[in-house]
């Protein structure tokens, strides 16, 4: 069984391969790595970084590497006492023609066995009818016949549909028409051809077997070179027949446009290219998972990372299928993104979460609410009003459900209309719709998950709540909202056909109400709502800003007793910003003024280059507008360069963030209808910032040098959390040293792992010298970030030798005076003591700091990265009316016992880790 005590995530890809993984493995077990946390190697959409597009689940992705290098890998990681946590993606797969599965539905349609395979939306009332859309065109399907980018083509797959470089296959049964509508069909081909069409119902294998004899038997034939290119050009220069044969498929192809109105396929999220599957058929799972489950058996990998999750019908039903086959005590972690007080639900047989709930607890505990809401009150007097954040999340998931998800609506009414034991024609569609539109918009979470046992207390209570949400915002339609309510209302004793028609919407439902948070909120709001941007990220919310000592010790107590194998994140393939970048944007918070002040000086003094852009059929406007003015300089110091060299590459990458942000947001301009004027006016602002002799830089840097410097402090504060409360530390490839990545595909840039193995080398060489060699290498090489690398290394290394003390110890938070937050992990006879400075109002140097341990706590302790020996002294708790400072944590820990003082800061590291053995 995996039992991870830390993973490091690689994104592999044809650029980074098993090879380049594999001449890694020594730099990654020295650096105290465990476990491989690898990205998806099954075969993905061709040119890939990613992975999460996948075409073949059944084969090894060949750009990545091959089977025999993937077992040469397990073999050296078990060598090395490691192993390899697997990410898979169950929800969807590329719609590409590549797509062997797919491309059998698309041929044979509601005869090959694939075709349920994928989660298509049956008498979808569209003019097309029930076939599949192809929403891939750039024009109206008429328009690009009339341009010839469609043509008749015959290949080694057979007759196909071109459209530039992509080849859609042609309905076998259209294949005699093909050849048999004019003469010259060559005599003796049609028994070949009847056996062809015999074998359109079988199943995978046997139709592949026919249609590969067939193509054989044709190419035998010295006459059919020319009868098929003759047939071929037949076709494509009579536009009414290559239409006719368009229209004869199982598919139609449209304009990707149309998809933002009509669908009848799920989506992941709103991408066309990306199909979901019907995981919740048995044989789609077996299918699905046999080469996965090949590979677990061989222990090639060890443990699953279960991508996007709420996309599934039955999560709860899939991850019983996915123990069953795999084993109970196989490792599983799902990505989720719980939101405010929602909690993994409890009966979900998983070992925990990615970590982007523990990214947010830290996210909000290092920041300083008081220094917060002065950032948001001159955000909102000085930069824009806008409404509260959660009206702004409401309005924009509405739009976006509107704008980009019409289809999906469509597709939810015509199902809910559909059920007779629900829906009567009495009722008014379009006011129900309406309705249904508002719930979605006001739904609190990501998603419920109803199922036949009749839902948790807990998923009740998130739809009483989002409906309540829902009457406010629109109390014209409280009779149709009240009908929804009742749908709800089912129960597990409610066994009948209308209970399961109030499940099968509910269902379906929910597997849509998860991608408008994503989008609407994630992908939009994220970039509208600017006071602080650090806490816009994935799993955090910009609605609160700052967290006591106390939220987040009831926060890692929780994740103790509930999922302490969860991942501890901090930086993913998907969050919006390094972690480095938001802790300098969350030290703000600690000097509001300062920071005001500044933005102040900075727009007067480019107050010459905002000018004014006009706007279609509408009054004209400034150019950047304030809100993305204060989003660009927020950005900029959140990744701005720590050694505080701008250079060609970092302007190419700021202006590729800048981008896109500005068509997330779509307040200015959008991905369908780009203002092209307004961003090229956004982009000069940018460039003239960052030329050289630039006035704003040279008042710029200075500042945010101030920034990176108090900074480092606190991202070593985020990094020791990570590596040291409840759950497993996860480290994204690179972020050993600074993290100051932009949304992706910034993040996703190559990492110099090269430059991170001479600097561990170095690390362990100058720890070996005598004096001080040590922490001057360290200072030295701050701008690079080397001080979380060592901070990685000797954590790790006291993880690796006691894992217990955190896979299995208490988690004891600590009475700390100070901005400090402090606790023990004690398993044992092993402890460990964790302390870390807090971001917090007005501080700006270490800080004292004394700390009240248990009475059967150790007196003697060993700090892990100093070296230095430090004794408890004994005093009585202190008094319950005592003058402790406003942030102090007053979390107690049982009876008064010895205490620890480091009265002139903690030294010559800023964190602190003890324990009181070094073996």
């Amino acid at each position: 069984m995996l039992n991870p005590r830390s993973t490091y995530r690689i994104q592999l890809h044809e650029k980074f391969t098993f090879r380049d993984l594999d001449a890694i493995l020594d730099y990654l077990h020295d650096l105290g790595i465990s476990t491989v946390y690898a990205a998806p190697i099954t075969m993905s959409a061709k040119g890939s970084n990613h992975g999460y597009d996948v075409i073949d689940p059944l084969r090894l992705n060949p750009a990545i590497g091959t089977e025999e290098e993937l077992a040469a890998l397990a073999t050296r990681l078990k060598a090395y006492d490691m192993d390899w946590l697997q990410d898979i993606v169950p929800n969807h797969m590329a719609y590409d023609t590549a797509n062997p599965w797919l491309y059998d539905a698309l041929e044979r349609g509601p005869q090959s066995p694939y075709y349920r395979f994928f989660d298509i939306i049956g008498d979808h009332e569209l003019p097309e009818g029930d076939k599949l859309m192809a929403p891939f065109l750039g024009a109206p399907l008429g328009e690009c016949l009339e341009k010839g980018e469609l043509t008749l083509q015959f290949t080694d797959a057979g007759f196909v549909i071109r459209y530039y470089e992509k080849d859609y296959p042609v309905a076998a049964r259209l294949y005699r028409w093909i050849c048999t509508m004019s003469d010259g069909y060559p005599a003796g081909m049609s028994t070949a051809l009847d056996a062809f069409e015999k074998a359109l119902a079988s199943d995978g294998p046997t139709w592949k077997a026919a249609r590969t004899q067939w193509l054989q038997q044709m190419s035998a034939y010295a006459a059919w070179p020319d009868f098929v290119a003759a047939r071929t050009q037949f076709f494509n220069q009579r536009i009414h027949l290559l239409e006719s044969l368009l229209q004869s498929q199982y598919y139609v192809l449209t304009h990707h446009g149309l998809a933002a109105t009509h669908i009848n396929y799920r989506r992941f999220f709103t991408v066309n290219s990306l199909i979901c599957l019907r995981m919740e058929d048995p044989v789609v799972f077996r299918d699905y998972h046999s080469v996965i489950h090949h590979w677990y058996t061989r222990g090639w990998i060890n443990g699953l990372r279960i991508d996007h999750i709420d996309g599934l019908a039955q999560p709860k039903q899939y991850l019983q299928w996915l123990k069953t086959l795999f084993g109970e005590d196989t490792y599983v972690v799902a990505e989720k993104i719980l939101t405010g007080e929602e909690r993994m639900p409890a009966d979900w047989p998983l070992e925990g979460s990615t970590g982007y709930d523990f990214l947010a607890a830290a996210g909000q505990l290092l920041t300083d609410a008081d220094g917060s809401r002065e950032l948001l009150d001159f955000y909102s007097h000085q930069v824009i009003g806008l409404p509260p954040y959660p009206t702004i999340v409401y309005e924009r998931k509405l739009d976006y459900l509107h704008r980009h998800m019409a289809g999906e609506l469509d597709n939810l009414m015509n199902l809910l209309t559909g059920l007779p034991l629900l829906y009567t024609a009495a009722q008014d569609q379009d006011r129900l719709k309406e309705a249904l539109a508002a719930w979605m918009a006001a739904f609190p979470i990501y998603r419920a998950y109803p199922d036949p046992t009749g839902g948790s207390p807990e998923d009740a209570a998130h739809f009483s709540r989002s409906l309540a949400s829902a009457r406010e915002h629109r109390p014209d339609l409280l009779t149709e909202l009240d009908y929804l309510d009742g749908l709800t209302r089912y129960a597990a004793a409610s066994v009948g056909p209308a209970a399961s028609q109030q499940l099968t919407f509910l269902t379906r439902l929910m597997q849509f109400t998860g991608p408008l948070a994503a989008k609407g909120i994630e992908d939009t709001t994220f970039y509208i709502y600017n006071p602080y941007i650090a806490h816009c990220e994935v799993g955090d919310t910009p609605a609160i800003a700052g967290i006591m000592p106390e939220a987040f010790h009831r926060l890692m107590q929780d994740r103790q007793q509930s999922l302490p194998d969860s991942l501890n994140a901090t930086t993913t393939h998907d969050t919006k910003r390094g972690e480095d970048s938001r802790i300098r944007l969350s030290v703000l918070s600690a000097m509001p003024q300062e920071w005001i002040t500044a933005v102040t000086r900075w727009r007067q003094l480019n107050a010459p280059l905002v000018v004014t852009v006009p706007r279609p059929a509408s009054a004209p406007r400034l150019s950047p507008s304030p809100n993305d003015e204060y989003l660009i300089y927020q950005a900029l110091l959140g990744g701005f360069p720590a050694h505080g060299i701008v250079d060609d590459l970092f302007r190419e990458r700021f202006a590729g963030y800048l981008t896109k942000a500005l068509r997330e947001a779509g307040t200015e301009t959008n991905y369908d209808e780009p203002d092209e004027a307004y961003e090229q006016q956004c982009q000069a602002f940018a460039t003239a910032l960052l030329k050289p002799d630039a006035p704003f830089l040279a008042e710029f840097a200075p500042f945010a040098r101030i920034i990176v410097n108090r900074a480092t402090v606190y991202s070593l504060s985020l990094l020791l959390l990570k590596l040291t409360a409840p759950g497993i530390p996860d480290i994204y490839q690179g972020a050993e040293l600074w993290e100051e990545s932009f949304v992706d595909p910034d993040n996703r840039r190559p990492v110099d792992f090269a430059r991170r193995m001479t600097l561990l080398r170095e690390v362990r060489s100058a720890e070996r010298q005598d004096g001080d060699a040590l922490f001057d290498f360290l200072h030295t090489h701050r701008d690079e970030g080397v001080e979380k690398l060592f901070t990685i290394y000797r954590t790790l290394q006291y993880r690796n030798t006691r894992p217990e003390v955190f896979n299995k110890g208490s988690y004891t938070p600590l009475v700390c005076t100070g901005p400090w937050l402090a606790f023990l992990r004690h398993h044992g006879e092993h402890w460990a003591l964790v302390a870390v400075p807090l971001i917090r109002y007005g501080v700006t140097e270490p800080q004292p700091l004394s700390l009240q341990l248990p009475a059967d706590a150790p007196t003697q302790w060993t700090n892990r990265f100093t070296g230095q020996t430090v004794e408890a002294a004994v005093r009585d708790r202190p008094a319950a009316n005592d003058n402790r400072a406003p942030y102090e944590s007053r979390a107690t820990a049982g009876s008064p016992g010895p205490t620890l003082s480091w009265p002139d800061g903690p030294g010559a590291w800023p964190v602190i880790l003890l324990t009181n053995n070094l073996q």
